[in-house]
């Protein structure tokens, strides 16, 4: 094997063997190194393969290409070991080496903007996936800057993403960020989890929490009839599939309008509302942050929690056609981080080609295969 392969490919094959270690089958059914299994099954998903059979024949063909990473292999693994390694590797042990390479990678790739990343949270159910009597739903956090997944926690059967969203924000290194999220995480000990790691919030308040949005709302309507200085105001307009939306952020900087709430919400230093303007009507939503005021920034930072939408969940639909896995238990949410793993590298390379070409290309194009793959450990 190439020693400058070695050099510029250690942190890959890192993941890979930091993974490995998990591996809990029995030693005399262990035909094929952990290593190779992982490390095969990620450079297949990111040419385009997706089923365990697809992988394991992408392997066989790509033999030599794999062994100028991993040195001579005897046989490449059967889509029977891949898929057997996924299923029994333990989602919690992979999503703990996922956080830790991603943390390196960004330590080489974030640049210092002046203002705090923005990372948003949201759940997504993989349709067809599924534990006995229950969907398979995931709660993922997304760097919207970068475009990559940070890390992901598995919603329990019995529970929602409230009690996800705190263990979450808990385990990630979220300090000096901006965490975003929907209405229905909104609560105190999401705050307190949040404010505890070290980071900011921006959270919407809905019907889920009353007495607050009725405070919020109550000192926003005065705002808006008797402005002070205590107040920022932002607005904006963007045009989307034809339909033009204005938006205005009104944020307030002096939380004891809030009166009993401003105590019940851990760091809270302003609140305010955004209001959408288009041809289908008005929408305004209230929100609490731990951050001073400043409406332009929040602005930018709502609109920006939608690009887990567009960034994370549709390339996983649309790209990787997630929702059409038949992957069960361990071996899907296993499968969900190797995709979040290819989606990050790709969304690295900041080429105009859309994923599908890039992934094309890779398959085909062997010296444009080991460009893509050294990107996450260059720096910028």
């Amino acid at each position: 094997m190439d020693n400058n392969c070695i050099n510029n490919h250690e942190n890959l094959l890192s993941i890979s063997r930091a993974i490995a270690s998990h591996d809990k089958r029995i030693d005399r059914c262990k035909k094929h190194d952990a290593t190779t299994i992982v490390f095969i099954t990620l450079c297949a998903v990111l040419c385009g393969y997706k089923t365990w059979n697809e992988i394991a024949d992408y392997g066989f063909y790509k033999k030599s290409l794999m062994e100028y990473y991993l040195g001579p292999l005897d046989s490449v693994p059967s889509h029977d070991t891949i898929s057997r390694f996924f299923k029994i590797l333990k989602p919690e042990y992979f999503e703990a080496e996922y956080r830790e390479w991603i943390e390196r990678v960004l330590r080489k790739r974030k640049p210092d903007t002046g203002k705090p990343d923005v990372i948003a949270v949201d759940g997504k159910e993989i349709r067809i996936a599924s534990e006995p009597g229950a969907p398979v739903r995931i709660l993922s956090a997304f760097f919207t800057d970068q475009g990559i997944s940070l890390g992901q926690e598995i919603i329990g059967e019995k529970t929602n993403e409230i009690p996800a969203m705190q263990e979450l924000v808990s385990k990630l290194d979220i300090k000096g960020c901006l965490v975003t999220a929907d209405a229905l995480n909104c609560q105190k000990k999401t705050c307190q989890a949040i404010v505890g790691s070290k980071g900011d919030y921006l959270l919407f308040a809905k019907s889920n929490q009353p007495k607050l949005m009725e405070a919020i709302k109550d000192r926003v309507d005065y705002t808006l009839v008797h402005p002070r200085n205590n107040t920022s105001r932002a607005e904006s307009e963007d045009r989307k599939h034809s339909r033009e939306t204005h938006r205005v952020c009104i944020a307030i900087g002096e939380p004891l309008y809030l009166g009993r709430q401003r105590e019940e919400w851990t760091g809270i230093k302003s609140f305010g509302a955004i209001i959408s303007e288009n041809e289908s009507g008005n929408e305004t939503r209230y929100f609490i942050s731990s951050m001073e005021m400043d409406a332009e920034f929040f602005l930018e930072a709502a609109r920006r929690h939608w690009g887990i939408e567009n960034g994370l969940y549709w390339r996983l639909d649309v790209d990787f056609d997630e929702d059409s896995t038949r992957k069960k238990k361990n071996a899907a949410k296993n499968f969900s981080l190797i995709l979040k793993m290819a989606i990050d590298i790709l969304s690295l390379d900041k080429s105009k080609k859309p994923f599908s070409r890039k992934r094309m290309r890779m398959a085909m194009d062997e010296e444009y295969f080991k460009s893509i793959l050294k990107i996450p450990y260059t720096d910028l």
